[in-house]
């Protein structure tokens, strides 16, 4: 530096650590734009009624709870001290904080999960974490961020019993078979035998010619005609 007419020598002191941590900040706050880049976390700590601390390569990130997982969690305490992936979803000014976000990545992997049961066999059985319950069935999570629904008439006697009595918690390991995938987000599942029905509209030709005469019942009126059942 110059003071005066007379030039000094000097030093600029700098940190390779702290260069990498501002490196590491800038790339997942710039992946929030496009949310399709997920990070190894480990969550250090629980944040009460906020959510979880979650470290990535160095970097403290805040996760909301509802963020956590694909579901509420039935024990909150339960993910700490674990890896798991996370989505950068948002930055906060005001705290200069990244938020970021478990269930975003499970969301990714659904189409995955949901082609691995759709070339499962139909006897496969699973184990799932009861998430919630109601009068006609109970919620489950299963293989990481499925979640399927077991019908009251599906539940096998034991826990059919415990359903009526409202015995079955949240948190609950059980096991059970897929029975239908209608959707990504609508999943059934069963405990009982699967029976598989055939297509009563294969070979309906051969069985029915026209003009024939069937004896059938009626399974509605309208105002436009009647429905008969044949089969």
């Amino acid at each position: 530096k110059v003071l005066g007419d007379k030039i000094t020598k000097g030093f600029i002191l700098g940190s390779v650590t702290e260069g990498t941590r501002q490196a590491i900040f800038a790339e997942l706050r710039n992946s929030i734009e496009s949310g399709r880049t997920a990070y190894t976390g480990t969550v250090t700590q629980m944040i009460p009624g906020g959510g979880y601390i979650v470290n990535v390569q160095g970097i403290d990130c805040f996760m909301p709870g509802s963020l956590a997982g694909a579901n509420k969690l039935s024990n909150f305490e339960s993910i700490i001290g674990t890896e798991m992936y996370v989505v950068p979803v948002s930055f906060s000014a005001d705290k200069g904080t990244i938020v970021v976000s478990h269930r975003k990545y499970l969301q990714a992997m659904i189409p995955v999960e949901i082609d691995k049961l759709n070339e499962a066999p139909a006897e496969t059985e699973y184990t799932g974490t009861v998430t919630g319950t109601a009068k006609f069935g109970v919620f489950v999570e299963f293989n990481g961020c499925l979640t399927g629904m077991i019908h009251v008439n599906d539940l096998n006697v034991e826990l059919s019993k415990r359903l009526s009595a409202g015995q079955i918690q949240p948190g609950e390991e059980i096991t059970f078979k897929v029975k239908e995938i209608i959707s990504e987000k609508k999943i059934t599942l069963t405990q009982v035998e699967i029976v598989e029905q055939a297509n009563p509209w294969i070979g309906i030709a051969e069985r029915y010619t026209v003009p024939s005469q069937v004896v059938g019942s009626v399974k509605a009126t309208k105002d436009y005609g009647i429905f008969v059942t044949i089969e």
